[in-house]
Formats: C-alpha cells, structure tokens, sequence
C-alpha cells in the first residue's frame, strides 16, 4: 500500500496536531462547541493511532484511531480550510480528491479480510445534522448502524444522601459486564478507569453504580431552531444561566450505568448525589435509544427543567464493515463516555 508523503502516522500527539484540534468547532446546522479539555484530553485516548496530513511543518488533518482489537474506533477527524474550498478553487479541489483517495486506500487496506491485523470494522459517531460529516461518512463507505439519545439530567439543587466514591472496579466489574458486556463495540479500557460512584442498599450490596467524566465545552450555540439568539441571552435567563455557561460550560458525563431492577429513584438519587458531590448541575447522557438501561426507565424519570427546554438530540453511529454481520445491527451499542467528549 502506498500512501502520499504527506501522510504521517503516530502513536503520540504532535503539538502540531493539537494546534489544528484546539481551534475545531465542531457542528454546523445544530449546536456547535468546542473542547476546551482537549490538551489534556487526547492523551488519555486508548491505544490510539493519529494519521495526519502534514505540509512544512503543519498539519492540515488529522484522523485518530482508538484500537479497540477487532473494532477501531474515529475521532478527532479534523481537516483545514483546504478540504473546505469553494467553488473556483480547482488547485484545493484536486488536492481534496486526491487525500480522499488515499485516506479511502488506507481504509480499505485496514478492513482487507487478508489483513493480518483483522479488523472487522471501524466506526465513528456524527451529528445527523451536519452534512458535512455526513456526506463525508457516506463517501468513505459507512453507513448509520444505530443512533444514540443525548439526554440531559439536571438539578438546580441537586442533594446527595448515600452516594459514595469507589476506586475498586472488581467491586462492579461483574454487575457492568452484565449489564453491557453483550453490547457492540464493548471494550473496558475506559470504563475500567476510577473513580467510580455507587449506592448500596442496607445490607451493604451495591444496587447502582456508574462512571462520570468532567467535561468543559466552549458553547457557540445550543441546539433548537432559536439556538442561536438563546445563546445568546442565556447569561441573563434567571434559573437558565445557572445550568449552561456557553463560554465555559462544565457538566458530568456518565457511562457504565447501572441500577438494579432498573428503579428510577435510585437512578435520580445516583445522578443528584453525584452533581451535588461536584458542585454541579447538569449531566449528558449518550445512550443508544434502544439500550435496556435507558427505554427501561426513561419514560418515569424526571430528567429536569433542561430537557423540557431543549429536548432530547440524536447522534448516529456509522461503520463500515469488513464483512456486515447482521446480528450486531440488533445489539445496542456500547458508548464510554470519552468518546463523546
């Protein structure tokens, strides 16, 4: 397989990569935002491998793969301007084509049934409303296997009665397995990571538990048909400006939830406790629509005022597959939490 010189591979983040990265706004059409944990962020990626297109020093794209054994995981799909050209620009044009072509080889070589490696399949997340990720999915051959539901959960006062931080991740390996060990795309080499937090009945056994990740967003706009103007003028909405700070937005991301006999109470009282024990208000879920762990208990849980106000968004899974195996179309899908983020 031969791949253009400009095309470098690396285990490591460059400081040119962060450059480009640091400066994405991701979205178009719905929210847009950008990471600002990103410095610190990208080097907890797992086992990642970064495929840049470079050019006297600078990077002008970046695609990152978390190896995940037989499934590879894309993020930090980024590209300069000049994969943005306009119409009369034929140069920027020819020069897009020709990385298309030779990102397409790569792809292609990775999911070969001859390839050593035997990767089944790589798949990504994208906003359905941009697309430019969308388009740009569809031409590298993947297609929407599954959508997630971004579901918010938020307090104004949130309390913490018998939520409690643990470390141990054998204490709850068993009951996470249970719960997701079945799921496409399950890996633990995130969700085994601590601090955990859990509620324990009274004889002491563990019936909730779950992993937050702390998240800080730059918000240029909120989702919705008037997210634009309710950006806005957010910092002066009493009640409103306390849950979302568009230029410094931190919140809670959960994944690896667990509640036994799916109660929503105890579901309420593990998130609360959690924002509470973090000083915080809002969580995001990212949860596939139809995981056991959420339609269970979505329809009776009070979710707070932000999900009245803004609803509930969809992220599509895409993958492009060695071979498709039909069965996984019917399993939902595993998502940690710092693939989101």
């Amino acid at each position: 397989m031969y791949l253009h010189p400009s095309f470098k591979f690396r285990d490591e983040v460059s400081p040119e990569l962060l450059q480009l990265l640091t400066k994405t706004t991701l979205g178009t059409n719905g929210a847009k935002y950008q990471h600002l944990d990103i410095e610190e962020r990208i080097y907890d990626a797992d086992n990642p491998l970064f495929m840049s297109i470079e050019r006297n020093g600078k990077v002008l794209g970046n695609i990152a793969f978390c190896r995940r054994g037989k499934f590879w995981y894309i993020r930090y799909f980024a590209f300069d301007s000049i994969f943005q050209a306009g119409p009369g620009e034929n140069t920027s044009r020819r020069k897009n084509s020709l990385f298309k072509n030779q990102i397409e080889t790569y792809f292609h070589s990775l999911l070969n049934t001859e390839n050593a490696a035997r990767i089944e399949a790589l798949y990504a997340y994208i906003d359905p409303k941009n697309q430019r990720s969308k388009q740009m999915s569809e031409l590298f051959g993947f297609r929407k296997i599954a959508q997630l539901r971004t579901q918010s959960f938020s307090r104004l006062h949130p309390k913490n009665r018998r939520v409690e931080q643990l470390d141990d991740w054998n204490a709850i390996r068993d009951l996470v397995q249970a719960s997701y060990g079945n799921h496409l795309f399950y890996f633990e080499s995130q969700s085994s990571q601590p601090p955990f937090y859990v509620i324990r009945d009274e004889n002491g056994e563990i019936v909730a538990c779950v992993k937050v990740t702390l998240v800080n967003w730059k918000i240029a706009r909120i989702p919705g048909k008037f997210g634009g103007i309710l950006t806005k003028i957010i910092p002066y909405l009493p009640v409103m400006n306390r849950l979302i700070k568009p230029n410094k937005h931190t919140f809670l991301v959960p994944e690896i939830v667990c509640v036994k006999d799916n109660n929503t109470k105890v579901l309420e009282e593990l998130f609360s406790g959690i924002l509470a024990m973090h000083q915080l208000n809002v969580m995001l879920w990212w949860i596939d629509e139809k995981d056991p762990a959420y339609t269970n208990m979505a329809p009776k849980v009070n979710w707070g005022i932000l999900d009245k106000v803004l609803g509930r968004s969809e992220v599509d899974v895409v993958a492009r597959y060695a071979q498709m195996n039909a069965d996984d179309l019917k399993k939902p899908v595993f998502v940690a939490a710092f693939d989101m983020v």
